[in-house]
Formats: structure tokens, C-alpha cells, sequence
């Protein structure tokens, strides 16, 4: 069943992450780039960002980020192309017992973005990072997907994490809700299956 989360203000701070090093590769030939521009057209894909909102972005990028929990000691990776620069998910998996240990990592990009702002406007105005052969639109300035915010190798950037516990087919025993992500009043965020928080 389908579920909805409804948009609601950040409130509280993540996790420090320290990623491994990897090596990059070139990026997609842009053969079709022009076919693809065409659809990018008809599709009205944002194209620049307001400067009003490049502004706040390359402001919330200098300003030292948040986060009140240290996971630097856990080897977290990531799964994208190497030459992916835009890293926002990062996962760590242990053997627990007869069971596992998943400790899941979301880039913490709300600690960037203020609320109401002209970046928060544009971001809303995008709603999603558009990807295609030739290249992608970002839904956050590359100051932030590709830098200040993203989870690059070897630097240490805020995240927020969860840490599920599964036993050894795989079913959830007990998870941990990352902090600051606490529904305010009048908010809700579900989750399906058993034992499923409708708070």
C-alpha cells in the first residue's frame, strides 16, 4: 500500500560519516546530448537555479554543519557509479549474532536548506534530481549534492542514520530512528508493516 510523507521542518541534528576513498572514472559520452536536451525542453526541466537560492546554498555550505552523534569509526559505503559526485545514501552491514546489523545513512540535507526559503522554493519547484545520459539537473546546487552536503571518500559529512536490527531471514527485530526526525504537530509519517509508527 501506498504510503505518504508529509513535508515538515528539521529540528534537530544528525551524525558525522567519514567515507572510505574510491577512485573516479570518466563520466557518459554525450552523444544523444542533444535529443536529450530537446526532451529536457518539453518537459520544462528547471534549468538554472534562482540566485537568490545559489546564494543561501553556497552560504549554508561554508557555515559548519550539525550533528550532535560520531558513526566516523563504521566503514559505511556507498553504491553508485564511481564517478558519482551527488552521494546522499550510504549503508553499513554487520553480523550480529545469527542475525544482521544494517546502519543506513541519508545525506542530512535539510541541515542546508532553511525552511521557507528561496533555495527551499526552488528545491520544491524541482522535487527530484533529473538524471539522463548526457547529464543530470540537480534538485540542490552542486555546491551541495556534489560538495558541502554530499558523502564524498574521506571527508566527514552530517547524515542522518538508522540502525536496524534483522535476525537471519532477514525480518526487522528492532530499529532506531535516526534523530530529529520526529513528526511536528499536526504531521504524520508512516511506515508500512507490522509494528508500523503513525505517530
Amino acid at each position: 500500500m501506498a504510503r505518504t510523507i508529509r513535508r515538515q521542518p528539521w529540528t534537530g541534528c544528525g551524525t558525522w560519516l567519514r567515507m572510505p576513498k574510491y577512485l573516479t572514472a570518466p563520466g557518459t559520452p554525450p552523444e544523444l546530448a542533444a535529443g536529450f536536451e530537446r526532451i529536457r525542453e518539453e518537459l520544462e526541466v528547471p534549468q538554472q537555479f534562482d540566485p537568490a537560492a545559489l546564494a543561501e546554498a553556497q552560504a549554508a555550505a561554508s557555515k559548519p554543519p550539525r550533528a550532535d552523534r560520531d558513526a566516523t569509526d563504521l566503514p559505511f559505503v556507498t553504491i553508485d557509479p564511481e564517478s558519482s559526485m551527488d552521494l546522499d545514501q550510504a549503508v553499513f552491514l554487520q553480523r550480529v549474532g545469527p542475525g544482521f546489523r544494517v546502519h543506513y545513512a541519508i545525506a542530512d540535507v535539510p541541515d542546508f536548506v532553511a525552511w521557507g526559503g528561496a533555495l527551499d522554493a526552488d528545491t520544491q519547484r524541482r522535487g527530484l534530481t533529473m538524471y539522463s545520459p548526457d547529464r543530470k539537473v540537480p534538485l540542490h546546487p552542486e555546491v551541495l549534492s556534489e560538495g558541502a552536503a554530499s558523502l564524498l571518500p574521506e571527508v566527514t559529512r552530517p547524515a542522518l542514520v538508522w540502525t536496524i536490527d534483522l535476525d537471519s531471514e532477514g525480518a526487522i527485530e528492532a530499529g532506531e530512528r535516526a534523530p530529529g526526525t520526529r513528526p511536528q504537530p499536526g504531521e504524520t509519517l508512516l511506515r508500512d508493516g507490522p509494528g508500523a509508527d503513525r505517530r
